[in-house]
């Protein structure tokens, strides 16, 4: 009985072990298919990559539109802060220049000079952050770099 009993579980074990195998590989192959899509390779050879591996066309351009909607929404989240730091270091200097230069408070000694100067290098980066958020939460999917290069 005892033997029986173990046959039995042993066979039941070997007939669900292909469809769990089956279900990690797949979940793996669409974890690497996710990667690839992330770091910046086009969806058609991500495509390739799936069928390659034994997904169908249907569920390759399924999995795509899902991985390419979150790449999306991850660039967008960057453009917001570009967009917030861009916008905070453009928005400081205007206010600095502007009441510096309506109250007649700037001189012309060397220190002074170098002041306006730093304040206007952190004004022209901001100004570069806030057009390049711009562009990232406008048009997402016309960035070909990775997510990790994008957020530098």
């Amino acid at each position: 009985m005892h033997y029986l009993r173990w046959h039995l579980c042993w066979r039941i074990a070997a007939s669900l072990r292909p469809l769990l195998f089956e279900t990690m590989e797949r979940s793996k192959i669409t974890d690497q298919a996710r990667a690839k899509l992330i770091w910046g390779e086009p969806p058609q050879a991500v495509h390739e990559f799936l069928v390659s591996h034994g997904i169908s066309d249907r569920d390759a351009d399924a999995k795509i539109a899902e991985f390419s909607a979150e790449r999306a929404a991850d660039i967008r989240r960057i453009g917001v802060k570009k967009i917030f730091v861009g916008g905070l270091l453009t928005g400081a200097s205007v206010v600095f220049f502007y009441f510096g230069y309506r109250d007649g408070a700037f001189h012309a000694d060397y220190r002074s000079a170098r002041g306006q100067a730093l304040i206007a290098v952190a004004g022209i980066y901001g100004s570069w952050k806030l057009i390049d958020g711009i562009i990232y939460l406008v048009r997402p999917r016309s960035e070909k770099r990775s997510i990790t290069e994008i957020a530098e």
